[in-house]
């Protein structure tokens, strides 16, 4: 099979502006919203065209309308079209759109507890005649029997359901619910990785296929690793363990096979559908094991040829398509589905469709569908979709795509972002006029991600004279990530910024930032800059990784919102329960008082992360490779599929860091990473530093614990005398210092939600600068990787810019100086027992609650109340459960703490004027929302 090298050689056009003109990113076309179908054509293709926060561009063809967020799966039925959506609310969605004329027809909602009437969308059909399900959950697939049945798996409510439509409005015919399954100890993940403390472990239906002859139903169990039978009759299941993570199921060699894809497997498993039993596996990447270190191909997404035992597997982590002889259980060949040649990971092959002799690759990094021939493999063209097309399905001679993250994110109307704000899209496209456009369609898609040669050459050849400036300047950088901020949160009151900031918006100012003020009065302040990913579970890869896994994207939603799923993107964490003294794990907020954990067996039951890592892990496994010295205060690193860290990295990792405890304040973490930087001099030093100062992310009103006043103030101070230590150091003359927030989903922000801000200091830096064009989190890692000489780990870092017009040729070697809290050590108030006065007392000195300092524990333990019993979850503050507190909750609890309800009801009032005034909801500008 040919490898489709390139269709790029004759592609021309000017190059992909990743660093915009000022107010670029502000333009109108971010401030409209799809509610009816639109026919895009010449006239009206800058009304859908939308600018992402790396810079890249989407524009989608044919015809469209919107869909709720995250689209997962469309399939036909009959003369209508399903769309399901699985973002992070409180309800999932189907919804069914006519085939010719893309309008929404009717909505099928599925909410955890009890059904509810939800709010009416914005759409061209005045009522939906839909269907509200209580106690029910829709996770990725669905399918369509030949008797018109839909059925959608159920994910945390662990079961499919079934629905018919009696005068075009659908109707539960019942639900087949699924048990979950034991798997062996030594097949990955090696543990439930459900929530499961007072709960029933859930088989976590995932995809389904309709049997031949519509007797059974075919489902994977993603918590399972497990298929199940069930008879479409009687609903009398079996079930057959088949590997890790099974994805998707389809039908293969006239129905004689059934191919399962394996998520965390890099294979997929062949079974007969008669006897359920497992005729083999078929390895598409590396054997895997628990010594394994290299990240997952990800199989998922499969399309079976027509009369044929051959079936089509998406690798989504390392853009290939394979195909495999179900048969002789062999690889027959790849597919190459990169853009251009030599193409680091990033298209994302999400989902497969083979019509008309071809074979239509959905790909989610790219924002376009490939085109190949389904025979020989060969290239044939792209088509332009929405913001992270994961779904394809094909009917009467269209193409039917959707978008997850649809136009993106900005002020839309009725745009959901962060979570669940971004409207998701669905688009038709007519295969009949598809040879017509496809070379424009073609052009278009490269040009609008920056991946013509010209857009290449032209940024390789502005990166060579930056490259060649840090070099010589640049030996020594520092990354500083913090928490969650947008740009108007902390700089609306900065009147230096100009129009850059609205002062209405303003939560945190000078007071509570007086260090961070002054820093930028004598540095550079990006007021321009964008969070790569919504949230927290994205932005922690987006910063290391240069991008996140297409794991990651389609699982925080649904831990972010309550289903059943362990917060996977990268953290370890304990998954039993705890003792008061810190033994086990969850529900203390002590379960992680170390960023990295040395001893996992420790942890009895243990979230495993491996699935969840990009193609080329991390910038620390680059760094390690190519011999940069450095040192990880706080973030996580790549692990094996055991969990276990090599001796190598374990050098470079400040394992008694604290990691995520809402009672260690910054300036003792700020404290431990300077005395170890002081005990590692000259050539000790490091010539890379990343550093977790999470402080400002606050507690919100939570009883007992520090004020947000307080909470910021400290992890300003903490981060001005971190900076001062380095301004104090050797290594200063050479070196440059990045901070930024990992997201911006807990504030206000005039401008778009994705905004955040950034800060480049030291003596090489321009001084009291503001850098008005376009960049984000993956300019900072390009530039880090420019300096050292180090090798892209994504398309994205790839084809960004590296930073310039920032450096000066005049350095200023002056020590930075530290200014003084202006807000007192205070609480929240609330009643507080005893074991949160114990966590207090003890992370105020840097102690945890845990075996190893039993000693301190006894000591005052009787001081605080003997026979102290085990905490409830009124306690329960995790790495994962803090961190995903709903970014409006996050904006509302801040707000009112810091300044009182009466303001926070002025902002609210403003934000609705405003919003008003821009033709978008409050929700366009508001911090992010996990409902």
């Amino acid at each position: 099979m040919k490898k489709w090298n390139s269709i790029v050689a004759c592609a021309v056009g000017s190059a992909l502006i990743f660093s915009m003109p000022a107010f670029a990113y502000v333009g109108a076309s971010n401030t409209r919203n799809i509610n009816a179908p639109i026919h895009i054509h010449a006239a009206n293709q800058d009304w859908v065209t939308h600018v992402l926060p790396t810079g890249r561009i989407v524009s989608p063809v044919g015809l469209v309308n919107g869909a709720p967020n995250f689209v997962t799966a469309v399939v036909p039925l009959g003369d209508r079209i399903a769309a399901i959506a699985n973002g992070a609310s409180r309800a999932q969605t189907i919804t069914l759109y006519d085939q010719q004329t893309l309008h929404r027809v009717t909505e099928i909602a599925a909410y955890k507890k009890n059904a509810k009437k939800a709010a009416p969308m914005p759409t061209d059909v005045t009522d939906l005649h839909g269907e509200a399900l209580g106690h029910q959950s829709f996770f990725q697939g669905m399918a369509v029997g030949p008797d018109h049945v839909l059925y959608a798996a159920g994910g945390d409510s662990s079961d499919v359901a079934a629905f018919t439509l009696q005068m075009g409005k659908p109707t539960l015919l019942r639900r087949y619910h699924l048990a979950w399954q034991s798997f062996p100890k030594d097949q990955y993940p090696y543990a439930y990785q459900g929530h499961h403390i007072g709960k029933p472990r859930l088989f976590y239906p995932d995809a389904i296929a309709v049997g031949p002859r519509n007797r059974h139903l075919y489902v994977t169990g993603l918590l399972s690793n497990s298929l199940a039978r069930i008879n479409i009759q009687t609903g009398h299941t079996r079930y057959r363990d088949v590997g890790p993570y099974p994805f998707a199921v389809t039908l293969a060699d006239e129905g004689k096979k059934l191919v399962v894809s394996l998520w965390g497997g890099n294979a997929v498993a062949v079974v007969d559908p008669a006897t359920m039993r497992v005729l083999g596996t078929v390895r598409v990447g590396p054997p895997t094991g628990p010594h394994h270190t290299a990240a997952g191909v990800h199989p998922t997404a499969l399309a079976a040829v027509p009369h044929s035992p051959d079936v089509f597997v998406a690798l989504a982590n390392i853009d290939r398509v394979a195909e495999i002889d179900s048969a002789d259980l062999r690889v027959k060949g790849f597919i190459n589905d990169s853009p251009y040649p030599d193409a680091p990971p990033g298209s994302y092959p999400d989902d497969l469709t083979i019509t008309d002799g071809k074979l239509f690759v959905a790909n989610a990094g790219n924002n376009d569908v490939a085109i190949y021939n389904d025979q020989t493999g060969k290239g044939l063209g792209l088509i332009p979709t929405g913001w992270y097309p994961t779904a394809i399905t094909h009917a009467h001679h269209a193409l039917y795509i959707a978008a997850a993250k649809g136009l993106g994110s900005g002020p839309n109307v009725e745009h959901q972002w962060v979570g669940n704000m971004m409207d998701g899209l669905v688009q038709k496209v007519n295969l009949r006029d598809m040879a017509f456009h496809l070379p424009a369609w073609t052009q278009e898609s490269l040009d609008h991600d920056g991946f013509t040669p010209a857009q290449r050459a032209a940024r390789h050849a502005e990166d060579v004279k930056t490259t060649a400036f840090l070099r010589k300047h640049i030996h020594y950088v520092v990354f500083i990530l913090r928490e969650n901020k947008t740009f108007d949160e902390d700089f609306g009151d900065d009147q230096a910024a100009g129009a850059w900031a609205d002062p209405h918006l303003d939560l945190y100012g000078p007071k509570e930032l007086p260090n961070l003020y002054h820093l930028v009065r004598h540095n550079t302040l990006f007021v321009n800059f964008m969070a790569d990913g919504e949230v927290t579970a994205q932005g922690h890869q987006w910063t290391t990784a240069a991008s996140d896994s297409d794991f990651v994207q389609r699982t925080w939603p649904e831990y972010y919102s309550g289903r059943g799923l362990v917060a996977n993107p990268g953290w370890t964490q304990s998954l039993i329960p705890g003792g008061a003294t810190g033994t086990g794990g969850v529900p203390q907020g002590v379960d992680n008082p170390y960023a990295i954990y040395e001893n996992l067996s420790a942890l009895g039951q243990w979230s495993n992360p491996w699935i969840s890592y990009p193609a080329r892990l991390f910038l620390f496994n680059d760094l390690l490779s190519h011999r940069v010295s450095f040192e990880d205060f706080g973030e996580f690193v790549s692990r094996s599929q055991a969990g276990n860290i090599s001796k190598a990295m374990d050098q470079h990792l400040a394992t008694g860091f604290p990691g995520w405890d809402r009672m260690i304040l910054d300036t003792y973490r700020e404290k431990m990473a300077v005395n170890w930087l002081k005990a590692h001099p000259g050539a000790k030093f490091p010539h890379f530093v990343y550093i977790w100062l999470p402080d400002d992310h606050t507690a919100g009103r939570k009883s007992c614990y520090y004020t947000p006043d307080y909470y910021v103030a400290n992890n300003d101070y903490a981060t001005a005398k971190f900076i001062h230590y380095l301004s104090t150091t050797p290594e200063w003359k050479h070196m440059v210092v990045f901070l930024t927030e990992d997201d911006a989903q807990s504030g206000a922000d005039h401008i778009n939600a994705h905004r955040t801000f950034a800060l480049a200091m030291g003596p090489w830096v321009k001084k009291g600068y503001l850098e008005t064009n376009l960049y984000s989190q993956v300019n900072i890692l390009k530039t880090t990787e420019a300096t050292f000489g180090l090798p892209p780990m994504s398309q994205w870092d790839q084809n960004a810019s590296v930073l310039s017009g920032i450096w000066t040729k005049h350095p200023d070697y002056a020590q930075t100086t530290v200014l003084p809290m202006q807000v007192p050590v205070t609480f929240n108030a609330g009643t507080c027992n005893h074991y949160t006065l114990l966590r207090r007392e003890a992370g105020a000195t840097g102690h945890y609650l845990i075996a190893n300092e039993m000693a301190w524990y006894k000591r005052h333990q009787t001081k605080n109340g003997a026979g102290l019993p085990a905490p409830g979850k009124v306690d329960s503050y995790t790495p994962t459960t803090l961190l995903k507190v709903p970014g409006p909750e996050q904006m509302k609890q801040e707000w009112i703490a810091s300044k009182g309800g009466k303001s926070y009801a002025q902002v609210m009032a403003y934000l609705k004027t405003y919003s008003a005034q821009k033709g978008a909801p409050v929700k366009a500008y508001q911090a992010g929302e996990k409902e």
